[in-house]
């Protein structure tokens, strides 16, 4: 059932050939596929249940891997409204409330996470980074478990831009003591290498996604009060520095006096108020609009006239993905080579060189004038997402893992 790169036989990637193994029904009547072998059971460790990539794709694979005996686990719960909800058919465990600090949760943390562990056979973390990290370890080591953990971004830009310095050290000697990692992109493996992790305790899963769940998810209704009289330029991701919600609005304020047009932000994050300073100081608050993080973005997405993703880095950014599934126009820099993989080196999107706001905005005024090329190109998304089917990503997931176990 493994399809594996010709260059890399630790890269599992999708292949054309139809999926095996029994099919299992899921909570909503419909069916996934996993690999017909025995059951391996694992623990998957977040930090909090934030709105963001890694944690969707985190509490997908949780829930379709609930066959096999797979257990969410979530560190620290956040305020009601604030969380991704959590699907009827996940088993679903927690270790801490948003009360708690965590250097407080740590030792506690560990301990229960290590009892459930003693029931499991593997310990996912899924971040390269976070209080998680040091309390998987633990709890790994007390249960005498193997630690995998999932890497969804480049380690060392992740490390500068969310890790305070005094504990750089630490980050980086947990990452070189893990049994395992599984990254989202083949480039960023080499991180973890230069880092001390040998090459044999590394796999590649490349994100995965429900198509037909996108799709349905894109025909519902739209909430809020964004103004879609004009052309809607549309972005999803964390409003953080790795984003780059920067580039975006001084590419807008160049373009929007010449081509009138509106930007939606669907989030929040740390560095919100700094956008919205901004947004004030380039004088385009008339034609910036910061969503609610809680609403649903597909509906908004589906009716883009074109979806933006500046940011600085990426590991496989599930946004993007869900972009091309609904056939929206895609302008998106060329931060890693996952985002290069969903748009196929530009064949179904747009390319755009980081950090470089003239080009950006040179992408968004050709496509608001004349949107014809960029919409061809948009057309042939649905098709190429096939190559990043979910059921083939959790089949990938969970051989990944049963490989670095059995060292």
């Amino acid at each position: 059932m493994r399809s594996q790169s010709r260059r890399d036989p630790s890269v599992y990637e999708a292949s054309s050939e139809p999926l095996g193994g029994p099919a299992r029904p899921r909570a909503d009547g419909t069916t996934s596929q996993v690999t017909p072998t025995r059951p391996l059971r694992s623990i998957w460790l977040v930090d909090a249940l934030h709105r963001n990539g890694a944690v969707h794709l985190s509490v997908q694979l949780a829930s379709r891997l609930a066959g096999e005996g797979a257990r969410l686990v979530v560190l620290r719960r956040l305020p009601i409204g604030d969380e991704v909800a959590i699907p009827g058919d996940v088993d679903f465990a927690e270790l801490g409330q948003a009360s708690q600090r965590y250097l407080r949760l740590v030792v506690p943390a560990a301990l229960r996470l290590a009892m459930l562990a003693r029931r499991a056979e593997v310990v996912v973390n899924c971040s390269e980074i976070g209080m998680g990290l040091l309390v998987s370890m633990v709890a790994a080591r007390l249960a005498r478990r193997p630690l995998v953990v999932a890497v969804h971004a480049d380690l060392d830009d992740a490390i500068a831009e969310w890790v305070p310095p005094r504990l750089h050290r630490l980050v980086y000697s947990l990452h070189r003591q893990v049994d395992g990692a599984i990254c989202v992109s083949p480039a960023l493996v080499e991180p973890l290498i230069r880092n001390g992790l040998d090459r044999d305790r590394t796999r590649v899963v490349r994100n995965g996604v429900d198509s037909a769940a996108i799709r349905r998810a894109g025909q519902g209704e739209r909430r809020g009060t964004e103004d879609y009289s004009v052309p809607v330029v549309v972005a999803t991701g964390r409003v953080a520095h790795q984003k780059a919600y920067d580039v975006l609005l001084r590419a807008h304020a160049q373009v929007v006096a010449e081509v009138p047009h509106r930007i939606h932000v669907h989030n929040d994050g740390p560095d919100l108020q700094d956008m919205r300073a901004l947004v004030e100081e380039l004088g385009v608050v008339d034609t910036v609009q910061f969503v609610d993080a809680a609403c649903d973005p597909l509906p908004h997405v589906a009716r883009a006239s074109v979806f933006c993703l500046p940011s600085r880095h990426e590991g496989l950014p599930l946004s993007l993905l869900e972009a091309i599934v609904l056939g929206v126009p895609c302008i998106a820099s060329d931060c890693s080579d996952g985002v290069r993989a969903v748009l196929d080196d530009g064949r179904v999107g747009q390319l755009v060189p980081v950090d470089d706001v003239g080009a950006l905005a040179q992408a968004l005024r050709a496509h608001l004038v004349d949107p014809g090329p960029l919409n061809a190109r948009a057309a042939l998304g649905p098709a190429h997402a096939q190559r990043f089917d979910i059921d083939v990503m959790t089949r990938a997931w969970s051989e990944a893992l049963r490989d670095l176990t059995r060292r």
